[in-house]
């Protein structure tokens, strides 16, 4: 299963969290848990770090704003969402 979909699979299952620093940045952006997980669930991977094992998704919130979300696969197989965030265009 490609990492995309392990992640996915997890969220689809329950198996996530956000930290408390996920959870006030996705309040500032006015986002809520329900947005991080859709975004989860219907974005792509647009980076990796793999030596810190971290992912950085891209999808839809359900507002149809883009989202951010930065999270990583816990030993304990959950996923850990590090932080949220509008995602805007650079420039």
């Amino acid at each position: 299963m490609s990492k995309i979909g392990q992640i996915q699979a997890l969220v689809r299952n329950g198996l996530y969290y956000l930290t408390e620093h996920a959870d006030a940045e996705a309040m500032a952006e006015g986002f809520d848990i329900y947005d991080v997980e859709y975004g989860i669930l219907n974005g792509r991977i647009r980076r990796t770090w793999p030596r810190e094992g971290k992912y950085e998704l891209v999808g839809s919130a359900l507002d149809g704003r883009t989202i951010g979300v930065v999270c990583r696969i816990t030993q304990t197989g959950k996923v850990r969402v590090i932080t949220a965030y509008q995602d805007r265009p650079r420039g």
